[in-house]
């Protein structure tokens, strides 16, 4: 078997459902294949609860002619449509990450070409369709010109966003050769143009697909999930592959894009090519960024998890204000932001009261600080007026019981009840944003304001609801043993929140949650079976793990978000939900400020695993786990700096640059001290 298999799928037929289809993406445009959609990373049309990414019709053509094998190549990042006389293939440009290609070798006779505008959008007024000749770019310099303007920007103060594509013209019919299309977008026309032009040259120099290809190809060998089990391992390529082309890959190899800089807007649940009007969550960014997606992207690639904290930054204007119009302090993140940072939630009870995504916020800037060891993001970036103000929000939010601080009136992750009092995820994740405060204070010279203190204190601090007779966390204040719940709310508590409880109570949060979990969204049970991992139930474990693969759909093992219903296609949450089952799961890692641990075991229905470019503070580690048998390589970082690997019991090895240390499967801490 190939190596590269493990990357490729090849099916004679497309999906059921048109939804299903592969979405390609670079983060700043996404395309569904086969759709007449293509969407623009921030480009959003609707007032506030109208909100929505703003359809551009697809400039590209597609071949007509009968189809017998559709590929996605994972490996090189490509998309291809073979028939009897022809191959098209379609790549969104991981480098020139503005443009969008579509390359056509017609083998013998002709091949008719049709074009997926779709109808009009409905999104963009102004529209024109113009026909120019950039004479820079020789046999491609014939292009149609499309432009148009947002209707309703997010709020009134907001600009009406203009959108341009350049796009090579196409004919109706191509003879035998080789063909190349390309398209470029932009927020101006002089941007569209300048990354058009770009695309040209790196054609002629013969390197517009090989640096696409490069740039996968570098990602791969840098950081990858390696099993021996070839099915099983398309499901992990392909899962990787959807959730890194969420990010933009310019955050690892920058290249000169001469003063057109790139500002990125977030992931939402069902990526850049998903998030029409009333569609996959309208393209809003949620929670599912910060606690589902970001977790798993952060233990390889922190450079791409930063332009998701950047975001927040520069979202915290709109959090403010959420809080001052509800009357607290600080900063109060919405449930669903856009390109603005208002609220953006149609949902009105969802807006009210889905109030833990602020602490989602400060939980990922936490973990992506532990994960670097740098506290730079705080001090230059400005992620400490996040962590500052959110504080300051918690205090503002809570009230006092005469016992404990409370959080009355909010919504559960489990949204099936809201209005509740005392959500134990919501308020277990306030202290874990208040804890932080302090100590990123502490780290940075300043003192802590004494209220976060007061309220985050264990004894008489924020009210974590604990049922003492039946040994386990009731979800809010009053909730019934056994009441239908949607998706994981108390069982991340254990992790990621790493609230310290008993096994026995470990263990009863997640076994009688479990049973009484509805078919509800497909990262839930990444969390249950992460939770028995850690209390060694492995069997257990394995089973509620194989649960999440209910909501994968041939024949690209595209995550829906419901295992029979489909919901939120190109599930990005639950995705994130499968590599955190992975990485924090299997490899048991969990980070924290002075050592990263891992507890690990041999992946289900596989005889080895190996996790490459796994990070902490710098370096890199190779994880490989057979049997019983764990290898573990430092493969980076200062010869002299000496880092160890230590087990329970307190045997210490170092870990020396490039050199395979060998050990049994069990628990252990890598530090530098």
């Amino acid at each position: 078997m190939n190596a590269m298999d493990d990357y490729t799928i090849s099916s004679p037929s497309l999906p059921s459902n048109n939804n299903n289809n592969v979405i390609l993406s670079n983060s700043f445009v996404g395309h569904r294949l086969h759709g007449d959609t293509v969407y623009m990373n921030g480009l959003y049309n609707g007032q506030t609860t109208s909100c929505h990414r703003a359809r551009i019709p697809c400039p590209f053509p597609y071949v007509s002619s009968p189809a017998s094998l559709f590929t996605l190549d994972c490996w090189n990042g490509t998309y291809s449509i073979t028939g009897e006389s022809f191959c098209q293939t379609f790549y969104a440009h991981s480098v020139l990450n503005r443009v969008f290609v579509t390359e056509i070798t017609v083998h013998d006779g002709g091949v008719l070409l049709e074009n997926h505008l779709g109808k009009p959008s409905t999104d963009l007024k102004d529209i024109s369709w113009l026909n120019e000749v950039i004479s820079s770019c020789g046999n491609l310099g014939e292009v149609t010109v499309y432009s148009g303007q947002i209707i309703s920007p997010e709020t009134n103060d907001a600009p009406k966003l203009k959108v341009f594509c350049i796009s090579s013209v196409f004919p109706k019919e191509l003879a035998k050769g080789k063909y190349i299309f390309i398209s470029s977008f932009g927020y101006t026309y002089n941007e569209a143009v300048k990354f058009y032009n770009l695309a040209v040259q790196y054609h002629n120099e013969n390197s517009l697909m090989s640096s696409h290809q490069q740039s996968w190809c570098y990602l791969w060998k840098l950081v990858n999930i390696d099993v021996d089990n070839t099915d099983f391992a398309k499901t992990v390529k392909t899962s990787l592959f959807f959730l890194l082309s969420a990010f933009p890959h310019f955050a690892l190899k920058n290249p000169d894009l001469e003063n057109y800089p790139f500002v990125f807007f977030g992931v939402s649940p069902g990526s850049l090519g998903n998030g029409g009007d009333d569609q996959d969550y309208w393209g809003h960014v949620f929670w599912d960024q910060d606690l589902w997606m970001l977790p798993g992207v952060m233990l390889l690639l922190p450079q791409l998890a930063r332009q998701s904290i950047l975001y927040r930054v520069a979202m915290l204007p709109g959090a403010r204000k959420k809080a001052k119009q509800n009357g607290y302090m600080g900063a109060m993140y919405p449930w669903e932001s856009g390109r603005t940072g208002v609220d953006v939630c149609p949902g009105a009870i969802y807006a009210k009261y889905q109030q833990h995504i602020t602490a989602c916020v400060v939980y990922a800037i936490r973990q992506y600080v532990y994960v670097t060891g740098s506290w730079s993001i705080l001090t230059e970036d400005g992620a400490w007026d996040i962590v500052k103000e959110t504080a300051d929000y918690w205090v503002s939010r809570v009230e006092w019981d005469g016992q404990n601080f409370v959080i009355d009136h909010v919504m559960d992750p489990d949204e099936y009840h809201y209005k509740v009092n005392n959500s134990c995820f919501t308020n277990a994740a306030a202290r874990v944003n208040l804890l932080f405060a302090i100590e990123a204070s502490q780290k940075l010279g300043k003192t802590p304001d004494p209220r976060w203190v007061t309220v985050s204190q264990e004894k008489h601090g924020i009210k974590i609801p604990f049922d003492e007779k039946l040994r386990y966390h009731p979800e809010y204040d009053g909730y019934t043993q056994g009441t239908l719940i949607k998706q994981a709310s108390v069982v991340l508590l254990g992790y990621p929140l790493g609230v310290t409880m008993d096994a026995d109570v470990r263990k009863n949060d997640i076994v009688e949650y479990e049973k009484c979990t509805d078919k509800g969204p497909g990262m839930t049970y990444s969390m249950y079976s992460i939770g028995m991992l850690e209390l060694g139930q492995i069997d257990t474990a394995e089973q509620l793990f194989k649960v999440q693969f209910k909501n994968l759909r041939p024949p690209f093992r595209i995550w829906n978000e419901y295992p029979s219903a489909v919901g939120c296609t190109n599930f990005l949450t639950a995705v994130g939900g499968f590599l955190q089952s992975l990485l924090y799961g299997y490899l048991g890692a969990r980070v924290f400020e002075k050592y990263f641990q891992v507890n690990p075991h041999v992946l289900p229905d596989c005889s080895k695993v190996s996790y490459t470019g796994v990070t902490y503070k710098g370096e890199r580690f190779n994880f490989v786990v057979s049997g019983s048998k764990f290898d573990v390589v430092r493969t980076t970082g200062n010869a002299f700096e000496l880092w160890y690997i230590i087990d329970g019991d307190g045997k210490k090895w170092p870990l020396v640059t490039n050199e395979t240390l060998s050990l049994t499967l069990g628990l252990y801490r890598i530090c530098n001290s």
